[in-house]
């Protein structure tokens, strides 16, 4: 089977000081107050509730500031956005007004949470899940035509290490991408991994020694690929009552469908030049990201 990417580019970059939040779709959807410790959800009903729902398009982007250029390595990067998809509605967050944007979206241990967060990367991985809860996103130009009305999540791989822990210890081989997702709001997969967030936040603030500084590891388990990969293995494993290690997925050539969570091969989000599997203008790379990693600076580990 052949599946026809449609040739649309997206942003790129991540990092501390800006991070590419995915393109996501604009609804006023209000949950209930009590985010954290909610009932069992049924997995096909909620499924099958968004299935319902289309897909309006609107970019979300999250950088320091309202700046235009903010690095050599990303002139033109933001506006291009908006060039590439003019009729697209357009918001941008910056440091400054991230927090009020939390506080009229959310209410209590999510808003204490957030509004606590010193530390940048963490607040921007947070904000990343919270906008895709309350928002969700993205453009149906992404999915292919035989998946269309099957899709509430589309997701991509990041990392593959072929039937290999993707870090030691780890029972999984992949590590999905979390830098760019797409997403119907309120997709239970993104429910529960807003409260694992905020229940591994709590624990890094209250276990934190005064001084002490957040490591690389600790972004990533605590908000970061780590979290993101398990709950969503978790949730594969649930919805086809099969256990999911990542192994299934090694190698992936095309999307593949798992429950309402389209995967995508790892170049369509993962591309990496250097890598030399596709030639840059492929119109399987739907993403070209620049892994800056400016934050890893600030992170030992």
């Amino acid at each position: 089977m052949t599946t026809n990417f449609a040739p649309r580019k997206f942003g790129k970059g991540r990092s501390n000081k800006m991070v590419q939040l995915s393109r996501l779709m604009f609804i006023f959807h209000r949950l209930g107050t009590n985010i954290l410790h909610r009932p069992p959800s049924d997995p096909g009903l909620e499924s099958q509730s968004l299935l319902s729902r289309s897909f309006p398009t609107k970019i979300w982007q999250c950088w320091k500031d309202d700046s235009e250029d903010p690095t050599q390595r990303t002139v033109g990067f933001p506006h291009q956005w908006r060039i590439v998809n003019p009729d697209w509605r357009y918001e941008r967050f910056t440091d400054s007004n991230i927090d009020s944007y939390v506080r009229e979206r959310f209410d209590g241990t999510i808003v204490e949470v957030f509004t606590s967060l010193k530390d940048h990367i963490l607040r921007a991985d947070f904000l990343r899940y919270l906008i895709l809860l309350k928002e969700g996103g993205p453009v149906s130009k992404w999915i292919p035509e035989q998946y269309k009305q099957s899709v509430n999540l589309v997701i991509g791989i990041e990392n593959d290490h072929h039937k290999q822990p993707i870090w030691p210890g780890s029972r999984f081989s992949v590590q999905l991408c979390q830098y760019t997702v797409l997403a119907k709001p309120g997709h239970l997969a993104v429910k529960v991994l807003v409260d694992q967030v905020v229940s591994n936040l709590q624990h890094l603030i209250n276990t934190e020694a005064p001084g002490t500084r957040i490591t690389f590891e600790d972004v990533m388990s605590t908000t970061g690929p780590f979290v993101f990969t398990k709950v969503l293995m978790d949730y594969f494993t649930n919805v086809t009552g099969v256990e999911h290690t990542g192994n299934e997925l090694d190698r992936l050539e095309e999307p593949r469908l798992i429950g309402d969570v389209l995967v995508l091969p790892k170049d369509s989000f993962g591309w990496l030049p250097q890598e030399h599997t596709r030639p840059k203008g492929n119109p399987t790379i739907l993403v070209e990201h620049l892994f800056i990693g400016s934050w890893r600076a600030e992170h030992p580990g």
